[in-house]
């Protein structure tokens, strides 16, 4: 891989001779995989895997394997993530003690927001947001996997955030950045460099931030975070947030054997976290924590505005057994927007409420799913939802090529004796999603849009098989 002088140069200005060599033979070195549990459903015993060091809940694994044929992905018992990005989960869980409103501005493919989920204390909520609606479909599957209902998933730009009203404590801006610290994963990150593209970037990550600003409480903390390695896109403009929006850095607790490194830019010394391939156990990363001070503005309300009859959305007039579908330890509260039902966490709804008027919401808490004529169809999201009342409906284990099949799609048959209706089908005892079972066949009911469209046949073996359960 031929690397951009110009780059090479930049860096070497950064870091000196004997460091640059250090990151260019680094970048050189295979990628590493690794993967972060998500423990609400999945949380193996005596886990055979090496963890990444600020993250109990990730682990590298020693190969990429083939995570398409794996079931337990698609079930959102794990998250293929990259290891730096866990380092958001150590900040939160530092300086967040009392549960609290997360705002993700800029969230496809929903890494950092699972993440988030995870680390923030029980009772908080989070807005997911994506301008770009083809990857914001995608964070929506990924959340709905994920399966935790404290979630409200957007399709906005960051204006319409700041113009909405909604106000948070924690806001997470992992902006578009020019992918230096990609370069190891990605040629076209390579190939589409140019000290142009860093400019560009650097003023649109100033734009983003000015907006997200708009939306934090005072005395709230704005997490700035890009996959790039010059100080335009970090340093510069962290420096820019204090001196220009007020900000002030926070320090991260750290343990040397990680070799993360502080602010490269000269004269800067706020508290900024850079990693760096060669150096950490990851690819580039950099994030900082910044507080806005008490005594900034309160973010401005925006005036109320209905969509048509529905207006807020309303509250839903359930069955006792849709209602009895998920677990009762949640105070659910039950609206409808659209024409599709919402299990939500009581303490969701005035976000989703105000999320359904002012902005483009995609999905929020749990989706229940549609009255059609006198028949309630199930929302997949129920079936994958970490709590799920699993006596609610038949279920049928399914083996690997049955689960494959599934996944794909395809038709799958069901044991004699397996009731009509609406049936979950699962691997290893965890969710897939639903089919219905019609008695001489079964209608594979996976959303269409998800289904795993390659052809390969050839036998491979899901590694989460080889793990303990």
């Amino acid at each position: 891989m031929a690397l951009p002088e110009l780059f090479i140069r930049q860096m070497e200005g950064l870091l000196g001779a004997d460091e640059l060599k250090t990151l260019l033979d680094g970048i050189k070195q295979e990628p590493l995989t690794s993967i972060r549990l998500n423990p609400r459903k999945w949380n193996p015993a005596n886990m055979p895997l090496r963890r990444v060091g600020w993250w109990e809940g990730g682990f590298y694994l020693d190969d990429r394997p083939s995570f398409t044929f794996d079931p337990l992905l698609h079930a959102g018992c794990y998250y293929v993530q990259e290891a730096a990005s866990m380092f958001l989960a150590r900040l939160i869980q530092q300086y967040v003690e009392r549960p609290v409103a997360m705002l993700d501005l800029c969230a496809a493919p929903g890494g950092k927001t699972t993440t988030a989920i995870g680390a923030l204390p029980e009772g908080s909520i989070v807005m997911c947001n994506e301008p770009i609606r083809q990857r914001a479909q995608i964070l929506s599957e990924n959340i709905t996997k994920w399966g935790c209902p404290e979630v409200v998933v957007t399709n906005n730009y960051p204006a319409d955030y700041a113009r909405s009203g909604l106000a948070f404590d924690v806001i997470l801006c992992d902006v578009p950045c020019s992918g230096e610290g990609m370069f190891r994963k990605d040629e076209e990150a390579v190939a589409q460099w140019t000290p142009r593209l860093v400019e560009n970037c650097r003023n649109l990550q100033r734009e983003i931030v000015a907006e997200a600003w708009k939306c934090l409480k005072p005395g709230g903390m704005l997490i700035y975070s890009t996959c790039t390695m010059n100080t335009q896109e970090d340093e510069e403009n962290v420096e820019w947030i204090c001196l220009e929006l007020g900000g002030e850095t926070l320090p991260v607790d750290l343990r040397e054997e990680w070799q993360v490194k502080g602010s490269l830019l000269k004269g800067f010394e706020g508290h900024v976290y850079r990693f760096l391939p060669g150096f950490t156990e990851s690819e580039g990363l950099f994030m900082a924590a910044v507080r806005k001070g008490d005594d900034q503005p309160q973010p401005k309300e925006a005036k109320r505005k209905s969509k048509g009859k529905e207006g807020r959305g309303r509250q839903t007039a359930l069955t006792k057994e849709v209602a009895g579908w998920l677990q009762p330890q949640v105070e659910w509260v039950m609206r409808q927007y659209g024409d599709v039902c919402y299990a939500l966490p009581a303490a969701l709804m005035p976000f989703s409420d105000l999320a359904y008027e002012q902005l483009r919401m995609l999905s929020a808490g749990t989706a229940l799913g549609q009255l059609k004529g006198r028949d309630f169809i199930p929302n997949h999201a129920v079936a994958l939802s970490c709590y799920l009342q699993l006596e609610a409906f038949p279920q049928v284990e399914l083996d690997y090529p049955e689960a494959i099949a599934y996944l794909r799609r395809e038709a799958v048959s069901m044991p004699e004796g397996t009731p009509r209706g609406y049936v979950i089908v699962c691997w290893q005892h965890h969710p897939l999603g639903f089919v219905k079972n019609l008695g001489t066949r079964a209608n594979n009911l996976y959303p269409q849009e998800w289904r795993v469209k390659s052809a390969r046949t050839d036998a491979v073996v899901p590694f989460s098989s080889l793990l303990p359960q």
